[in-house]
This record gives C-alpha cells, structure tokens and sequence, in this order.
C-alpha cells in the first residue's frame, strides 16, 4: 500500500527520473521514468510493447499513478557480462550509471536509458541482470512496487 504523500497523479512529462508509473485503468501501462542524454524517457514494463522506451517531453496522452524516488534492485544471481550479449530489458551497472537497456519506440535499435547516475565509477567494466525489482521505502517499511519477469528459458 501506499501513503497518499509518496504518489501523485499525472502526465509522464511530470515525472522526474526513478518515478515509477503505475497505471489507473487496463488501457495505461507500467512505466519507469529516466532519461536519454538529459531528456526524459519512458521505458515501458508491461503491455504489448514493453522494453520500448520513448522521450516525455511534451507527453501529455500518458498519465498514472506518479511515484517518486523509487529505488531499483537486482537479483545477483542473474548477472551477466553485457558484452557478451545484452538483453532487452535488463539492468546495466557500467562506468556511473545504473540503466535499462530499451528498444527505440516501434525500432529495432536499442538504447541504454539512464536510471540513475553519479554512482562511484566501474572502470571499463559492466554487469547486466536479467531480474531485478523497483522498490520504495526501506527496511521494515520497504515494499516491492515491481518485479521483472522470469526470463524464458
């Protein structure tokens, strides 16, 4: 459940990075907001065209339930080496940025969307997830808001 000061209600263009959007009636989608070199982006995680992403900036056909600051965290279990191959949909931790690797709207071309940046660096080195979940709160009070699909074997 949510306390009615950690959301709102709004278009995406209204959403600042690491807002999860949830949807209101069975026509909106699951959304997480981040961005594209300094432009904000929507990553869409359910409906028929999750893993896409497109930019918000004058989004104002797309609105939900808009949660602030949410945090994301993987599964270490399902690491992976992203330069080996990289999954649609999967977290990447590499140089400062925590991103979700997305597809361009109705493209094949895929993008890294930037979730989170300014962490302590990794050097040329990266790591992907296959499972992770987007949380909000912490400790007794955390709750998991999302949790990504088992990957298909």
């Amino acid at each position: 459940m949510l306390s009615a000061h950690e959301f709102t209600v709004g278009a995406f263009k209204d959403a600042s990075p690491t807002s999860l959007i949830l949807p209101r009636t069975e026509h909106e989608q699951t959304v997480l907001i981040g961005h594209i070199e300094n432009k904000p982006a929507a990553v869409l995680l359910s409906g028929q065209f999750a893993n896409e992403y497109f930019l918000t900036a004058e989004s104002e056909n797309w609105h939900g339930l808009l949660i602030p600051n949410v945090r994301i965290e993987v599964d270490e279990t399902s690491c992976f080496d992203p330069f080996l191959g990289n999954q649609i949909g999967a977290i990447v931790r590499g140089g400062t940025r925590l991103s979700i690797r997305a597809k361009a709207d109705r493209s094949m071309s895929a993008a890294y969307v930037t979730l989170q940046d300014s962490l302590p660096p990794t050097g040329d080195y990266r790591a992907g997830f296959s499972r992770w979940q987007v949380v909000l709160g912490e400790g007794f009070s955390k709750r998991v808001l999302w949790s990504s699909p088992s990957p298909k074997t």
